[in-house]
């Protein structure tokens, strides 16, 4: 991406470091990690990617419920393993410090995009867009919706309407999967924007108050997923009609789609067992995430992400 021309969003809550911004840190920006790769490190990859991409609040305990998350996450410390060595003459510390400042502006830049986009999109229908702010954090911090830590990756949180973000997790998600490139990772940001505008529109407490009263937390063509579907797609849209297009190069969307079939229950649960449950479903298949991602990416009608009234996800 060309991000030059970007405004970058103001609407960002820098925790990092033990900094506690909002009196939400619970740690400093040391401590241990959860490995992501060795002994057990493909289930570790299951838990932090289904985490990411289900969203927070209610479905976020939902799915921690489902997964039976709480003691396994927290027992499992240690740190990463080595990453390459840095450049001649710049030490590692410095190296990681201008990576994760780079990082830190794109996702400053992609969040500015979506807040155009989706307070366009509002105003066009006679309603004004709130954006959510999106906190970024190491180790460890609060939030209404539990713990966020490593472990977690990125969600969004109904409490206080914030997305949180530690930055680690988008090497995770490159080493752990391959889902590799800077529009994967805007993937992940417009994914959980558009958890926010699930919410702020009323679509995402109705669906969870009917996830409760069903039990459709789970299954090929649960609530739960298609929550996650029509996020994808509301990501689609966005990077189809919004002035992120002209910062796009090619492979860019090729990324996108990567990501999104990386994170694939199917997938996910046959590199961790080597067999897929449809039963037990919670986000979409591989193919199901592509085939939305591509629907708001072609449509450029937010009614034609309506997964809900889908019958065939």
């Amino acid at each position: 991406m060309r991000l030059d021309d970007i405004r970058r969003s103001s609407n960002i809550e820098d925790r990092r470091g033990g900094g506690g911004g909002g009196g939400g840190s619970s740690g400093g920006g040391g401590g241990p990690r959860l490995p992501l790769r060795g002994r057990g490190g493909i289930a570790m990859i299951v838990v932090v990617l289904l985490l990411v991409f289900f969203g927070g609040g209610d479905t976020m305990g939902t799915l921690m419920s489902i997964l039976g998350a709480g003691s396994g996450l927290s027992s499992q410390q240690g740190g990463f393993q080595a990453e390459p060595a840095p450049p001649k003459g710049m030490d590692k510390q410095a190296s990681s410090s201008r990576s994760d400042a780079e990082t830190a502006d794109r996702v400053a830049a992609v969040l500015g995009s979506t807040e155009e986009f989706w307070t366009a999109h509002f105003a066009r229908n006679g309603l004004t867009y709130t954006p959510a702010t999106l906190v970024l954090f190491d180790n460890q911090t609060s939030s209404p919706c539990g713990k966020a830590s490593a472990s977690t990756g990125p969600f969004y949180c109904p409490g206080d309407k914030k997305i949180y973000l530690d930055l680690s997790f988008f090497e995770e998600m490159d080493r752990g999967l391959g889902a590799k490139g800077d529009f994967a990772q805007a993937y992940v940001i417009a994914h959980e924007v558009a958890h926010h505008v699930q919410d702020v529109t009323g679509i995402l407490p109705r669906a969870n108050r009917a996830m409760r009263k069903q039990g459709q937390s789970k299954g090929a063509g649960s609530i739960a997923v298609r929550i996650e579907l029509q996020a994808d797609c509301y990501a689609g849209l966005w990077a189809g009609q919004s002035n992120i297009t002209a910062a796009l190069e090619p492979g860019d969307i090729g990324e996108a789609l990567g990501a999104a079939s990386a994170v694939g229950d199917d997938r996910l649960q046959k590199r961790a067992q080597g067999f897929a449950v449809p039963d037990s479903f919670t986000h979409g298949t591989s193919v199901q995430r592509m085939t939305w991602f591509k629907e708001g990416l072609g449509s450029g009608d937010l009614r034609g992400c309506d997964t809900f009234s889908a019958r065939d996800l």
